[in-house]
């Protein structure tokens, strides 16, 4: 029975495989789609938390303050530069994108995922300074 169940799945998995990755290729966002600093106000404002996370901002209020704050945090931390580094999977056609943005001034890198035409942010690192 096993060996059955075995057959079945693999044979399943030899053209389910190909056609998730059609698909992934046809929905991946273009590289030029992503603008860091409306991702990083995304961020900042707490848009990929959870709704039950206690940072998330709930009422409208908190909401307004939290999109003024995060404009205002990535203005101020973009204007002397940031970089982007964009590395596709599978190349010449990416079925998604691993983006690294770099903000030097406030020692951050922030990592996204283009896939299923949109932007997921997936996590903020803190870098070393030189000092």
């Amino acid at each position: 029975i096993l060996r059955v169940a075995f057959s079945v799945l693999s044979s399943f998995a030899v053209i389910l495989i190909p056609l998730v990755y059609f698909y992934l290729v046809s929905c991946c966002p273009g590289e030029s789609s992503f603008d860091g600093r409306k991702e990083l106000k995304r961020v900042l404002r707490g848009k990929h938390l959870p709704e039950n996370h206690p940072e998330k901002p709930k009422s409208s209020l908190e909401k307004l303050a939290a999109k003024i704050t995060a404009s205002v945090t990535t203005e101020l931390a973009t204007l002397p530069g940031y970089t982007i580094e964009m590395m596709p999977f599978f190349k010449p056609n990416p079925a998604a994108i691993l983006t690294c943005m770099t903000v030097p001034t406030i020692n951050t890198k922030y990592y996204w995922v283009g896939a299923n035409g949109q932007w997921y942010f997936v996590f903020a690192q803190g870098i070393k300074s030189d000092d």
